[in-house]
C-alpha cells in the first residue's frame, strides 16, 4: 500500500475514534466540546487527504493511458496520430 493511501486511512480511522468518543462522552453526560471540535476538523482533514488522493490518481490514470495510447496507436497508425490521442487524454 502507498504511502498516501496509508495517510487517507489512518485519518479516516482517527476521524471515527473521534466520533466515537464524542458521541460516547455526549451520552454519558460529559462535556466533550473540545473533542467535538477536533472531530469536525478530522473529517475536514479528511476531505482533503480524499480530494488530494483521487487528484494523485487522476493523474497517474492519465499519464498510464497515454503511455498505452502511445504503444498502441503508433505501430498501427504513425507517430502523429499517437500524439494526438495522447494530447486528448492529458487534457483537464
Amino acid at each position: 500500500m502507498e504511502f498516501s493511501k496509508k495517510m487517507l486511512v489512518l485519518h479516516i480511522c482517527i476521524s471515527v475514534i473521534l466520533c466515537g468518543i464524542t458521541v460516547a462522552g455526549t451520552i454519558r453526560g460529559w462535556d466533550v466540546s473540545a473533542v467535538a471540535v477536533l472531530a469536525g476538523t478530522s473529517l475536514v482533514t479528511d476531505g482533503t487527504w480524499g480530494g488530494f488522493y483521487l487528484w494523485k490518481s487522476k493523474n497517474e490514470n492519465r499519464a498510464k493511458y497515454a503511455q498505452r495510447f502511445l504503444k498502441q496507436f503508433a505501430s498501427q497508425y504513425g507517430a502523429d496520430v499517437a500524439l494526438r490521442a495522447a494530447e486528448i487524454v492529458l487534457k483537464d
